[in-house]
């Protein structure tokens, strides 16, 4: 049987096309392409014909809804799930887990180190940890999440490293992924000892030097000039002067050894310059046959300076030069640009310098520019050894401690250093030195390489100008045992050694020590190893586990400090088979309402399978245990081939299929790649028959867009029987699931949940959580209940009124329909006498959530006319009631059942509709209005 094949038809005129175009071609018709798969879309035998069957032989489901276990949830769905449905979840997988968005994240195919908010234009890869291996390596990032501004902490680890996050944001530690609000100083963290990713974009020599001279030693401001004694990099600057085609002045200095080299022009040059290029004007005046006046007023440059040009006394600009050229319409290279350049006050190396940032930056201000990321790493080697051969040392202690230093009073400059160690596998200390200078404070950022392997191994990868010796003491230095050092440990624990005794066979620390060469020793079980320990361990007791810890990635850092570091606007990435990323050099996480509902269903006896195209077997496994959810009812799989989990589905026969996330998830036989609008498409189909064959439940995860919208083609969402968005607001900690279709319940309910360490959590009493933070006796806050399905809700509407400072005044609305709000203060002004043509109004509802009823008109007026009066409302009242353009007071439907709400939360009263006097409600009392100026006098005396 043929392959299927992606066509795109137009369908104007039926012109087809293997690729999607703008445009027809043949009709002319803009977006009118669309995209068909021809050809069979699964090979294998013909199903068997579909035969009609009477109502009355179709068996009745004993159990017509799976309770999920999460009443919320339930309450959504109409009731639970009904089998065989298709649930469309979409959601942002990482809500409300964001780092801010300075943070750093590697890009290893381009060896790019960016701030985070750089992934959003474009396609981009990470460096990511495998779970299995502990072994870093490139993922796709396959959706950008801007999530707003939110408070933040700063985590500082004793490696110097700086993570900025909101406090929910999981890292790996030695009990598996914690969010850091969870930990505390002295906890450890994963992070990398090794980031061997290079770039491919290579530069000249003597460009690389002069970057890295000119961030060290270097000053490029009215002049370019570096300071050094190495009779190495002297020689070196005079080689760096002849590729810049310039010479070096030297300068001596009136205290020690060091001298001062500035790069000049050779003498006469720049007067030669000139005059060619004056040649070259008065060359081409004399062809044009143009006077100066004439040729300046063409051009649009002043005539006296083009005086002095044609003289040679100076030089025109670059903009001047090309505005000469466009005047008498010739070339640019017919007036001399080279000249021009040679002519200039600045430098070749001055151009270039400022070409890449670095042009008068200050000492303190100074950092590694793009393009030195993206340097091959035979140009990174000897980039590195200029700067620690300016700024560095090799030294030896008395102790006989061997070690590298690095040092900068610019903390950028420093953590950019630190991470290029990194990609040859030298992990660095930055600590920070206060210090008196001239009796002034000074602070300087150090970077410290320590130990015999680590210095051999700079030493070998990138190597020191001067220090001799230094270096000879060191080379007398014994060759250590082992390669490891005191700080570079790995933590353990009861399961650690566990599993060391069952690979041992429960032999004595001694044979375990003298078969791996090693001393362990009983009274350390509560003590980490040092990698090397574990390493002999793994060698002589070989084991999945251990070989993993030996030969990992991870170098565990310790946490020295976490702090409130305000608020910022945060961001996350959602990476693709994986949901970790390297951010900072450290390791962080970025779907858990699933889980939990899967636990209940499992639990209850149902079968469950939950299939993941992000994640690892044990990644979930991580995750569900830190959810305690455990049951052999739950069945994982990991798998990005629809074929395959189609398979597993048939010979598992679950109840509930969990498939995260659609994106992932991809037919072998169609040729377009995992999340593209064929893919996502032709699975969903697959999966529904699925569901509808065999009875199933499957649920579908599916990615949403910085709009807010499913990613996708919208027939994804006319596929599936049910579409439920996971809400995450970017400033509080609830979350709402709500049904935007439902075909077997209404789609006016919502549930609401709470975001806590340990995953997601049910909130029972939304009206007092929204309620839980109102200040008392505030001018503008008032108490409305908006109804969502069948829950009536008590929510707080805020309003700021205050006089306006431009020419028209502002009217912002969150949480309620602004063109409504617009109506209400028009009516305000006309039948309450309210004047507020001459003030800004901002209206809020607090806790997130949104209203668009018309039951909460009467608490919006009542909220802002209490902020234009400066007088708060009753904070024992509720209003109730829709606000017509004449001021009236209009009944609003189930204002019983909002009473009752009302009375059940402590409230007294409740200003509603005159027609809604008759209610029977005996534990509030209601106070009938039927205008809003009635109103307005019951709520603010």
């Amino acid at each position: 049987m043929t392959k299927s094949r992606l066509q795109y038809t137009c369908q104007s005129c039926g012109h087809t096309s293997p690729k999607w175009l703008g445009r027809c071609p043949s009709c002319g018709e803009w977006n009118s392409f669309v995209e068909e798969v021809i050809g069979e879309p699964r090979a294998g035998a013909p199903a068997p014909p579909a035969l009609p069957v009477a109502v009355t032989e179709v068996a009745t489901m004993a159990e017509p809804r799976l309770a999920t276990g999460l009443h919320e949830l339930d309450r959504v769905l109409g009731g639970g799930l009904v089998p065989g449905s298709l649930v469309l979840i979409g959601g942002d997988p990482g809500i409300g887990k964001c780092v801010a968005g300075d943070t750093r994240v590697l890009d290893p195919t381009t060896g790019e180190y960016l701030p985070i908010v750089e992934f959003e234009h474009k396609e981009r890869f990470v460096a990511s940890l495998d779970e299995s291996t502990y072994q870093g390596s490139p993922r796709q990032v396959v959706a950008f999440h801007a999530q707003g501004v939110k408070p933040i902490i700063s985590v500082t680890t004793r490696l110097g490293r700086t993570l900025r996050c909101t406090p929910n944001h999981p890292v790996l530690t030695p009990d598996g992924w914690m969010s850091v609000g969870e930990l505390a100083p002295g906890s450890r963290v994963a992070t990398l000892r090794a980031l061997p990713f290079f770039g491919n974009d290579p530069m000249k020599e003597h460009e690389v030097k002069a970057i890295a001279y000119f961030l060290s030693d270097g000053s490029a401001a009215s002049a370019c000039t570096v300071t050094t004694a190495l009779p190495e990099i002297e020689a070196d600057l005079a080689w760096l002067a002849r590729m810049f085609g310039l010479q070096l002045r030297v300068y001596s200095k009136r205290r020690g050894r060091a001298k001062g080299f500035r790069f000049v022009r050779p003498r006469g040059e720049r007067a030669e310059a000139r005059k060619r290029l004056a040649a070259a004007l008065r060359r081409v005046r004399e062809e044009s046959k143009l006077s100066w006046t004439k040729w300046a007023k063409m051009a649009g440059v002043s005539y006296s300076l083009l005086h002095l040009w044609q003289r040679g006394e100076c030089a025109p600009g670059e903009v001047e030069l090309q505005r000469l050229a466009h005047g008498v319409r010739v070339a640019l290279d017919e007036l001399s640009p080279d000249s021009r350049a040679d002519a200039d006050m600045r430098t070749g190396l001055a151009r270039f310098l400022e070409s890449v940032g670095l042009r008068y930056k200050t000492a303190s201000a100074k950092a590694i520019p793009q393009c030195i990321f993206r340097l091959p790493r035979h140009q990174l080697s000897p980039f590195l050894k200029v700067l620690f051969s300016c700024d560095g040392s090799i030294y030896v202690t008395r102790q006989g401690q061997p070690g590298v230093s690095y040092s900068t009073i610019s903390r950028k400059l420093a953590e950019d250093v630190q991470h290029l160690l990194l990609r040859f596998g030298l992990v660095a200390k930055l600590r920070t030195k206060h210090m008196q200078v001239s009796g002034r404070p000074y602070q300087a950022y150090e970077l410290q390489l320590l130990g015999i392997s680590t210095v051999r191994r700079f030493l070998s990868e990138i190597d020191i100008w001067g220090r001799e010796k230094a270096k000879a003491q060191f080379a007398r230095l014994p060759r250590p045992r082992v390669s490891s050092t005191q700080s570079d440990t790995i933590p353990t624990g009861p399961e650690f050694w566990q599993h060391l005794k069952d690979v041992t066979g429960g032999v004595p620390f001694r044979k375990i020590s003298a078969r791996a060469g090693v001393t362990v020793l009983n009274r350390r079980l509560d003590r980490p190893l040092t990698w090397s320990t574990v390493a002999a361990l793994a060698a002589a007791f070989p084991s999945p586990h251990l070989s993993k810890l030996a030969n990992g990635d991870i170098y565990w850092d310790e946490i020295q400090a976490i702090a409130p570091a305000g608020s910022a606007d945060v961001y996350d990435l959602s990476i693709l088979s994986s949901h970790n990323f390297v951010a900072n050099d450290v390791i962080v996480h970025n779907s858990t309402l699933l889980l939990e509902a899967c636990r209940h269903l499992a639990g209850a006896g149902g079968l469950v399978l939950y299939v993941s195209g992000e994640e690892s077997v044990i990644q979930i496994k991580l995750r569900a245990d830190r959810l305690r959810v455990a049951t052999p009812n739950l069945l994982l799989l990991a798998e990005n081939n629809l074929s395959a989990i189609l398979d597993a589905c048939e010979r598992a026969r679950p109840q509930v299929v969990v498939i995260d996330s659609i994106q992932t998830i991809y037919k072998p036989d169609l040729p377009s790649a995992p999340g593209s609008v064929g893919q996502v498409r032709e699975c969903t189909a697959d999966l529904m028959r699925l569901a509808k064959g065999r009875n199933m439940s499957v649920l579908i995860v599916g990615h949403v867009t910085k709009e807010g919208q499913l990613a996708g083609p919208r027939v994804l969402e006319h596929i599936v029987d049910t579409v439920l968005y996971f809400e995450g607001d970017r400033h509080h900690a609830y979350r709402i699931v709500r049904a935007t279709k439902n075909r077997f319940g209404s789609t006016n309910e919502i549930g609401v949940f709470e975001m806590r360490p340990d995953g997601l959590r049910e909130v029972p009493n939304p009206s007092a959580a929204f309620l839980s933070e109102r200040a008392a006796e505030a001018p503008g806050s008032v108490v409305v209940c908006a109804m969502e399905g069948t829950r009536p809700l008590l929510v707080e509407v805020q309003a700021l009124v205050t006089p306006t400072v431009f020419g028209m005044p502002r009217r912002t609305a969150a949480g309620v329909d602004y063109n409504r709000m617009v109506v209400l203060l028009a009516v305000l002004e006309k039948r309450a006498g309210l004047h507020l043509s001459s003030h800004d109004v901002y209206v809020s509802v607090a806790g997130g959530v949104t209203v668009d009823e018309p039951a909460v008109d009467l608490g919006v007026a009542a909220a802002v006319a209490s902020s234009l009066r400066d007088r708060p409302v009753d904070a024992a009242v509720v209003a109730i009631g829709e606000v017509g353009l004449a001021g009236e007071v209009r009944v609003v439907p189930q204002l019983e059942k909002r009473a009752a709400e009302a009375a059940r939360m402590g409230f007294q009263r409740c200003i509603v509709p005159k027609p809604a006097a008759e209610l029977d409600v005996s534990a509030i009392e209601l106070v009938p209005v039927g205008h809003i100026g009635e109103a307005l006098a019951h709520l603010i005396p």
